[in-house]
């Protein structure tokens, strides 16, 4: 639910020419999943893969921190996120996110 609620903030046109894979390593689950971003949409699959991702966070249960969208290394490493391979990743990542309006109205009179 967490990779769907990181998914919806991807800036499409923004993201068309991006392609980037993450992997997510669970330490204490001991659950792998792999995020790839293509063609202006982030998708995510626990099956296992043959290519090695651009880059791979190392956690616990800290993910929530992606969400929050303090992206960065040194933001992840605080929030007890080990990041390794192509840090820019991240950035490129970052830089296609758009959180939208939180006070878009869901209902009007």
């Amino acid at each position: 639910m967490l990779f769907d609620a990181l998914a919806i903030q991807i800036n499409g046109p923004e993201a068309s020419d991006e392609t980037l894979t993450i992997d997510v390593v669970l330490t204490d689950t001991g659950q792998h999943y792999r995020l790839r971003l293509a063609n202006g949409v982030l998708t995510y699959t626990p099956a296992p893969q043959q290519d090695t991702a651009d880059a791979t966070l190392t956690t616990t249960r800290q993910l929530p921190a992606l969400a929050l969208g303090d992206l960065t290394p040194q933001g992840l490493a605080e929030a007890g996120i080990q990041v390794d391979g192509d840090t820019a990743v991240l950035d490129r990542l970052a830089a296609v996110l758009d959180p939208g309006d939180p006070n878009f109205a869901l209902v009007t009179p």
